[in-house]
């Protein structure tokens, strides 16, 4: 798979082209449908399998303060994607000259003229163009007057209700990963670099990787998680007991962190980047009178991980913790 930033035609190497238009945040089960279906039809005719999705966020750019925090950034959303056997990932890089194209246009000279699209697929609520005025109905008659065809897939349900990227935040917010899980079809991913953090955890006697994730990353809600982590180094996993929060043992005012203490493993981290998949919420945050009593409970939360982990651990390999 190639991740090629839009600026103009497609390399005409790349012929009879098949696209998934879309944001894609979470790459969860309603868009692993969109996107399995282009795969399928685009290998049905030997033909080039694209992503096309937008970075950043057109909210970002429109209306910055409703522009949602991401699932799935896109080095996670790359690798998701590349999972589901996509050729190429085209960012389109959503700036003023994009933003303010119409409907007609970015057709014209996006999928028609530049991407030479045979086939696009979108969801049944997608909207693109200037001020979001495109609807899928309207992409299907501009398609169709330049010889695109265009495929609407429509919602997945579970128990009733649509999956969206917007589900799957509502169940991160509650610390709800199971849920999450559900929607995502695998569970969910944290993946930054191990920086120096402020040495607390050394110093109390349990190490952690202070993890940096990026600014737009959307974090589960606070509290102690068990992870499954993954790196260069680390590559068969190993379990891990999970700190999001901003420590209020410590003080108030503290910079919200993700701090991963790996159990039973010693070694040098720093620079390496980890992939977290967040298990199970074990509990919410709490303030603690002292650091013996955060101690105390530590040594708890790593037993329940433990417990939790051998109990659950066939239930948590099969197909919920995928490597990208």
């Amino acid at each position: 798979m190639k991740t090629i930033v839009y600026n103009g035609p497609l390399d005409i190497r790349y012929g009879d082209v098949y696209v998934a238009l879309g944001n894609f945040d979470g790459v969860h089960l309603g868009h692993q449908k969109l996107i399995t279906e282009m795969v399928k039809k685009a290998r049905a005719s030997q033909g080039t399998a694209v992503v096309a999705t937008f970075h950043p966020h057109p909210l970002r750019l429109i209306r910055p303060e409703a522009a949602p925090k991401l699932i799935t950034p896109m080095d996670v959303k790359a690798g998701l994607l590349g999972r589901l056997g996509v050729d190429i990932v085209l960012i389109l890089p959503f700036n003023p000259d994009l933003a303010k194209l119409s409907p007609e246009e970015f057709v014209q000279q996006v999928l028609h003229q530049d991407l030479r699209a045979e086939l696009v697929l979108v969801g049944f609520n997608y909207s693109f163009g200037r001020g979001g005025k495109g609807t899928p109905e309207l992409l299907w008659e501009l398609g169709h007057r330049l010889g695109v065809r265009v495929r609407v897939i429509d919602a997945v349900t579970i128990a009733g209700e649509p999956v969206s990227s917007t589900a799957v935040r509502a169940a991160l917010e509650k610390g709800d990963i199971e849920r999450a899980a559900d929607l995502l079809g695998y569970m969910p991913i944290l993946r930054g670099p191990v920086v120096p953090g402020d040495q607390r955890g050394r110093n109390i006697g349990f190490r952690t990787a202070n993890i940096e994730l990026p600014p737009e990353q959307y974090l589960p809600a606070r509290g102690v998680y068990a992870a499954w982590v993954r790196s260069v180094s680390l590559s068969e996993g190993i379990l891990a007991v999970v700190n999001i929060g901003v420590k209020p043992t410590f003080g108030t005012g503290l910079a919200e962190t993700v701090e991963a203490h790996l159990i039973d493993f010693e070694g040098d981290l720093y620079g390496q980047t980890l992939t977290l998949h967040l298990l199970r919420r074990m509990r919410p945050e709490m303030r603690f009178q002292s650091p013996e009593q955060l101690v105390e409970q530590i040594h708890r939360d790593l037993q329940d991980t433990r417990h939790f982990f051998h109990a659950q651990q066939e239930h948590i390999f099969a197909n919920r913790i995928i490597e990208i």
